[in-house]
């Protein structure tokens, strides 16, 4: 198959499925906002069947308190930076309590420590006047040390319940942050944890050749339409479990669309990148896959990878755009490594479409 008809056909999939959420979003009557398309989204082309019937179960017109709760629930990136956001806020609202707190405590201790003060000065003034009448004012200066430990403890317990929260709070956080990251069906990164962790190979002072490979799971969605609901579910945790087993301490593996994976392998060179293709599709293709308590033979799933190098790319997002060119122009269950000869044909093929 040409680079331009597999163009063509990856522009048509992304079409369909826009149409597909366009239709979902008008029937259930969900607003059109942009974490609601990306809820859809992954409902459709996530392989996350649960996720498609929690969203269907909430009826017509579902409240949006609700379609996010689902979000959250299932940790999606548009998702989580709510919770993150309000975090953020019940962090700002916990900090100024500590700090009025602590401001009101001051207050207390200064008036406490200003009489204290005031009765010790006046015993060193003149001992045998002010002994004539200390007798009076020992009530009045118990009591104002009585009344200042009683208060410290008080505060002390206060602290106590805002430390609390603040600890639930970065609790909180961690876990949204780490649903962040990571896909909620595999396990594996996610495409923003990959792109973080492209972005820190560039910033990195030891610059050595790494190789970016982004890899299409061929024949999956044929397996999942021919099946009951939760069996692309059950593929891609095996895949994934593969992909694992597949990389070395220093490597990295992320889910970065519905059949759409990626590798970043350090230190490598181009001669190897095939290779290192073809040992990962041999792990597939040999796999026996038991989806909904059946087995599937050897050779059921293949890949199609498109890989691209840093040394070829100023920055990280340049350096998937070059890969995601080389996986359009590889053929199914093929390898096509980027250069720059597949930039200017998908310049042509854009100002073709767009005249």
């Amino acid at each position: 198959m040409s680079a331009k008809a597999n163009a063509s056909e990856t522009l048509a999939r992304s079409a369909a499925v826009m149409a597909k959420v366009a239709q979902l979003m008008t029937r259930l009557e969900i607003p059109a906002i942009p974490r609601n398309y990306s809820l859809l989204h992954e409902a459709i082309t996530g392989g996350n069947t649960a996720l498609g019937r929690e969203i269907t179960a909430l009826g017509k017109a579902p409240a949006q308190e609700a379609l996010d709760a689902i979000g959250v629930r299932n940790g999606l990136p548009d998702h989580n930076s709510l919770v993150l956001g309000h975090s953020a806020t019940d962090l700002m609202r916990t900090i100024e309590a500590m700090a009025a707190e602590a401001e009101a405590e001051r207050h207390k201790k200064t008036n406490a420590l200003t009489h204290i003060n005031h009765m010790l000065g006046r015993l060193k003034a003149d001992p045998v006047m002010a002994m004539s009448d200390f007798a009076g004012q020992a009530d009045l200066l118990v009591s104002s040390v009585e009344a200042m430990i009683g208060s410290e403890s008080a505060h002390c317990q206060r602290l106590d319940t805002l430390v609390a929260r603040l600890e639930n709070i970065a609790s909180g956080a961690a876990a949204s942050e780490t649903a962040l990251l990571h896909d909620p069906v595999t396990g594996l990164a996610n495409r923003t944890a990959l792109m973080n962790r492209l972005a820190a190979t560039y910033d990195a002072e030891d610059k050595a050749c790494s190789a970016l490979l982004l890899m299409r799971v061929d024949r999956l969605k044929g397996l999942s339409d021919s099946h009951a609901s939760g069996a692309s579910e059950e593929a891609l945790k095996q895949i994934a479990t593969l992909f694992r087993k597949s990389i070395k301490k220093l490597d990295y593996v992320a889910r970065v669309g519905g059949d759409g994976f990626a590798f970043l392998f350090d230190k490598v060179d181009r001669e190897s990148v095939f290779s290192i293709a073809e040992r990962i599709r041999n792990r597939i293709e040999a796999e026996i896959f038991r989806i909904s308590g059946r087995e599937y033979l050897p050779g059921t799933l293949s890949l199609t990878v498109g890989a691209a190098f840093t040394e070829d790319a100023p920055s990280a997002n340049e350096l998937y755009r070059q890969a995601m060119l080389a996986l359009d122009a590889a053929n199914e269950s093929g390898t096509c490594v980027y250069s720059l000869d597949l930039s200017e044909r998908a310049g042509r093929n854009y100002r073709r479409s767009v005249a």
